[in-house]
């Protein structure tokens, strides 16, 4: 599970106390991460968004195997443990995964890297790098604007 502490300074050593636990977000090896007052982690490899003060859970959707995943502005990039690559919003509200491909064969627990528009991702048998898209805040605004 998961559990929130306070970690409090004392005079001679730190005192930590917890504030909630939970089994509701079980990330093994993998990296949690916080986006706007939501935590979101892999439970067991299906991802979920959790609310850190409470340790209550929003939602719990998507397989993503042991995964590594890294927050780019507003989205979750995952590498999923098959070796895919997943884009999912970031959101409490509901889980929205925006697309998903194919990057490696086999398992993968590495994490991905993000470098400018370059992702490199790799496990134990290959590596590949991905150039992405990029798209400013103006090109955003005018896609809105058109019909």
């Amino acid at each position: 599970g998961s559990r929130l502490y306070r970690l409090s300074p004392a005079p001679e050593e730190i005192v930590g106390e917890t504030i909630w636990q939970s089994p509701r977000l079980k990330s093994k090896f993998a990296p949690m991460v916080q986006h706007e007052g939501v935590v979101y982690g892999l439970d067991d490899g299906v991802l979920v968004a959790l609310d850190p003060g409470t340790g209550e859970r929003y939602w719990k959707r998507g397989r993503y195997g042991h995964g590594q995943m890294i927050l780019v502005d507003d989205l979750l990039l995952i590498q999923a443990e098959n070796g895919d690559i997943a884009l999912v919003e970031a959101r409490p509200d509901e889980h929205r995964q925006l697309g998903r491909l194919p990057a490696l064969s086999g398992k993968t627990w590495n994490p991905p890297a993000l470098s400018g528009n370059l992702l490199l991702v790799r496990n134990n048998l290959e590596a590949a790098c991905f150039e992405l898209p990029t798209v400013t805040q103006d090109e955003v605004a005018r896609a809105e604007r058109t019909p």
